[in-house]
């Protein structure tokens, strides 16, 4: 079936969804400069590209699809309602409630229509730059913003593609090249051509900052880069987007590993870390995602690292002090004094009781409560960890592993988190393949769960340790929200579900 936008005639199409819905908006952007007089103005454009920027943050960072999201991935744990949490986490599984009555659907909806409303943003900003000043702009002292505005345009193009097809799996890939009968039929694609443009114009991105030493990037708060920084960041958003795309192991193993070990090399030198601002710039799950009352590290997680199955040498799932599942009928479990992973101690918070309801099921309830950044709860200011460069390492580890690389070099990335953090015995770099990958994917999921967003649905999703996975029946792609099907007269479909 041709999926265009037969309702909303000859317009651009990530402009038509921007205008189908405002409702999942959680904060007013008032820097989204969305109007023909901004657009007329030339000097206004990187303004324009430096406010979809937010709007393209708060459409993953905010309380959708992060908490809910993270609850089914079972790294976070909370039976309440709100966000969709106990929807997503009920076991067994059901469907997604793909409806447009759904009351919980902003998991789906947020991300969609932020994300297109910021890429349309990009979009028309290039367009007009084209069609409107020949292709470039100056400031008011004769300052050429050209290549600052394309550059930034294209970093955000990246970006928001590649959210879109990280979580959904489809969408439309638009950019400022289609003409309007293009855009009027134009039909989704599936998230690895999505994934596939986006590293493209990350890429272009890169490559024009590397070329233009007077670009910079400023748009993401706290976040100020040069252009030898700009470039770094496209790099190593590139490397992310390829190795998280994977919906399952086997598509893992399949991955171009050669070419994100290559765009991974060529990322940053320090984290990738966007400063809160405690109005604009936030995110929910290190605020109720570090309260007790609010949510729980799942008992799934507590009893991988107590029991022993994140490294080659051990293998005990069942230790008595962390059982998993939680025991039904039991209200409270002893405090591990002695973990094997000293993280138990250093990034979570016992709490003697649960505060959850018994009847949703006792495989919500959990001891623990995260606490890694208590400065950031405090005051919601201070740095927001969403890629560091700990976790890019990671990202080379896993590509020199399956690449037959250096495996001493992946060791040692390895070793940085789980030797310094966990005070687990140092990988020697002489283990299997498989053992040295299930001890990276129990970093990734100690260490970075809590970091960017979505991020242990990734781990999980893409692993290919058995015992890291998702739970059967949990979604690993979001489908195009039924609002949005219906405007396009596509059936409305789901995932998930037994």
């Amino acid at each position: 079936m041709k999926k265009t936008f037969k309702k909303l005639g000859v317009m651009m199409v990530a402009l038509a969804v921007v205008l189908t819905s405002c409702e999942d908006l959680e904060v007013e952007n008032l820097n989204d400069l969305d109007s023909r007089a901004v657009y007329a103005d030339a000097t206004s454009l990187p303004s324009v590209i430096d406010g979809a920027f937010l709007t393209w943050w708060q459409g993953i960072q905010l309380s959708s699809p992060n908490m809910p999201v993270s609850v089914a991935a079972q790294t976070l744990s909370s039976s309440w309602g709100n966000w969709g949490m106990q929807d997503l986490g009920t076991i067994p599984r059901a469907p997604i409630q793909n409806t447009v009555t759904y009351n919980n659907r902003a998991f789906m909806t947020t991300p969609w229509y932020n994300l297109n409303n910021a890429l349309a943003q990009a979009n028309e900003v290039l367009r007009v730059l084209e069609t409107e000043f020949n292709g470039s702009i100056q400031d008011n002292q004769g300052n050429d913003l050209t290549a600052q505005t394309v550059a930034n345009a294209k970093m955000l193009q990246g970006l928001t593609l590649g959210w879109l097809g990280l979580i959904f799996d489809q969408a439309f890939i638009a950019d400022e090249s289609l003409s309007a009968e293009d855009l009027a039929a134009l039909e989704m694609s599936p998230y690895t051509d999505v994934i596939e443009a986006a590293v493209t114009k990350l890429t272009e991105a890169a490559t024009m900052f590397a070329a233009n030493s007077g670009t910079t990037h400023t748009a993401i708060n706290g976040l100020n880069y040069d252009n030898t920084g700009a470039a770094q960041f496209c790099r190593a958003y590139a490397a992310k987007l390829l190795a998280y795309k994977a919906r399952s192991g086997a598509e893992t193993a399949a991955n171009d590993w050669n070419r994100i070990l290559t765009l991974a090399n060529g990322g940053t030198t320090a984290d990738i870390s966007p400063a809160g601002d405690g109005q604009f710039w936030w995110t929910r799950i290190l605020i109720q995602g570090q309260f007790p009352l609010w949510s729980r590290v799942s008992q799934r997680l507590i009893n991988m690292m107590e029991g022993g199955i994140g490294g080659p040498s051990t293998n005990d799932p069942n230790h008595p002090t962390a059982p998993y599942p939680w025991p039904d009928g039991t209200s409270t479990l002893p405090e591990i004094t002695n973990p094997r992973d000293a993280r138990i101690t250093k990034y979570y918070q016992y709490n003697t009781g649960v505060q959850f309801q018994s009847a949703r099921g006792y495989y919500f309830f959990s001891s623990y409560n995260f606490r890694k950044y208590p400065d950031y709860l405090a005051a919601f200011l201070g740095p927001m960890p969403h890629l560091t460069l700990n976790e890019q390492n990671l990202i080379k580890a896993e590509a020199l592993i399956r690449t037959g690389g250096d495996k001493l070099q992946a060791a040692a990335y390895i070793n940085n988190t789980r030797v310094d953090n966990g005070e687990l015995p140092a990988l020697t770099g002489l283990e299997s393949n498989a053992d040295m990958l299930k001890a990276l994917y129990y970093e990734r999921l100690v260490e970075f769960t809590w970091d960017g967003a979505l991020n242990g649905w990734f781990f999980r999703r893409m692993t290919t340790v058995d015992q890291y996975q998702l739970q059967p029946g949990t979604p690993q792609q979001m489908p195009v929200p039924a609002q949005e099907l219906e405007i396009l007269g596509i059936d409305v479909y789901t995932f998930g579900g037994a």
